[in-house]
């Protein structure tokens, strides 16, 4: 028997994606596959022997060394932390977060062997928070050239079919934009600017920002800026994108502020629109006010260092202050509208494209961030204007992504008849409202609008 593999059982929007995705495999593999739920976990020796070696070494008792650990080929510290940071205690006591780290090691541990010991009879499967946990099994599955299919951020619902002859395949190699990935006609440049200019003007067309109440910017003698400093969300999505020295983003931004905080430095931090409202995120949310505060206070005696905890809008601020500013994203498409803007940006080389292109100064470790910190404003790069308007295009102009018409959110809105914006506040509530016939018509119409990666 061969299997469709899938994190998450067959149930409301889960027997859509999961039916949808098996669908479209068995189409393209010309063979019925059988559903099987990874839920199984598998203590081998082999494990037991690779976690007294590791820590024999130490390598569990400093999260440098924890966060690159592998096993079978699989980034397991990095995944296990990123896991382990979604819990609050995590940041805020050491102990809790060791304890979170080792529990979610050998819970990765055990998933790998489990799925290694039928690794020959997969043959495809749906992996879903693959940033998280997941994301060993992703790899698994990749570096033995099975079929993956993800519904995850920058792309929309996607199968990768992956070969490689490279030892490690990371997550985000499936998912990140290529130079190489799209030449642009005049026709598709002037479809990505115009895309950008619509985000930047009216950022209420994010999807995730949609419900966030704007408020006016109340500091308006920001022509003296130096740097303006982007905070992320701590609680979710830490190290998706790969490793650039740094842990979390609690600790790159610490790291930024003590590193500007001094000489004629006069720094900006705003919050993200997030941490105010997100939905059906409260427990996030709550976590990031939270962590901001304390980061807040940290710097409370600060002169060079202004804190804006409201919501408001990036376009209003790039109007009040001065195009030599320098800005800084860690990973945020917030580096879009400021390069539409004609600004430049540092960031980290882990972000939702490849290094190949050129749209900001990017660091790969501490040591390259910090020397780049210490840069002045005519010392950083313009973007490649080409490299800008490729990931434009591809974000926000792939039909497949979250604002396109073949986005797995809009098919469902425009065949069942509801709205967008209530699909996404309660989508399990109407999802149990449908008919196994009006399932069974979403699951075909889905099914044929999946983005096929090429890698």
């Amino acid at each position: 028997m061969n299997y469709f593999v899938t994190t998450r059982l067959p149930n409301n929007i889960y027997d859509i994606f999961v039916n949808s995705c098996k669908k479209d495999s068995e189409k393209k593999l010309k063979k019925s596959l059988k559903i099987l739920h990874l839920n199984k976990r598998k203590l081998t020796f082999n494990f037991i022997f690779y976690l007294l070696r590791i820590t024999f070494l130490g390598k569990i008792f400093f999260k440098d060394s924890f966060i690159k650990l592998k096993y079978r080929n699989c980034s397991i510290g990095r995944h296990s932390m990123s896991t382990s940071l979604r819990d609050k205690k995590s940041y805020l006591n050491s102990l809790s977060f060791f304890y979170n780290n080792i529990k979610y090691l050998i819970i990765s541990g055990l998933i790998i062997d489990s799925i290694y010991s039928d690794i020959d009879k997969i043959e495809a499967g749906y992996i879903d928070h693959g940033i998280y946990l997941n994301g060993v099994i992703i790899q698994l599955l990749a570096n033995n050239n099975k079929l993956i299919y993800q519904n995850v951020y920058p792309r929309g619902l996607s199968r990768t079919n992956y070969k490689s002859k490279r030892l490690l395949l990371e997550y985000e190699d499936l998912l990140i934009f290529r130079k190489k990935e799209i030449e642009l006609s005049k026709k598709n440049q002037r479809d990505a600017r115009n895309k950008i200019k619509k985000i930047t003007h009216f950022p209420e067309n994010i999807p995730w920002i949609k419900g966030v109440k704007f408020k006016k910017i109340k500091k308006t003698n920001l022509k003296n800026l130096t740097h303006i400093v982007y905070a992320h969300s701590f609680a979710d999505g830490q190290l998706g994108y790969g490793l650039d020295g740094f842990a979390n983003v609690r600790e790159w931004i610490e790291f930024t502020l003590e590193k500007l905080n001094n000489g004629r430095n006069k720094v900006y931090v705003k919050a993200h629109p997030n941490f105010t409202t997100r939905g059906y995120l409260n427990e996030a949310c709550a976590m990031d006010k939270h962590i901001f505060s304390l980061i807040k206070d940290k710097f409370k005696f600060s002169k060079r260092i202004l804190f804006e905890d409201e919501a408001v809008k990036n376009f209003d601020l790039l109007k009040l202050i001065s195009k030599k500013t320098i800005l800084i994203s860690h990973h945020g498409s917030v580096i879009l509208e400021n390069t539409y803007k004609n600004f430049k940006n540092i960031s980290s080389s882990a972000t939702f494209w490849e290094n190949k292109l050129k749209i900001t100064n990017q660091w790969s470790t501490k040591i390259e961030y910090e020397k780049i910190l210490k840069k002045k404003w005519s010392e950083l790069k313009f973007t490649n204007e080409n490299d800008f308007l490729k990931v434009c295009h591809l974000l926000y102009c792939n039909e497949y992504g979250h604002y396109g018409k073949k986005f797995w959110l809009t098919i469902i809105s425009k065949m069942i008849r509801v709205p967008y914006r209530k699909l996404d506040i309660d989508l399990t509530g109407e999802i149990k409202k449908l008919s196994d016939n009006q399932k069974e018509l979403l699951i075909r119409k889905i099914s044929q609008n999946i983005q096929i990666l090429k890698k």
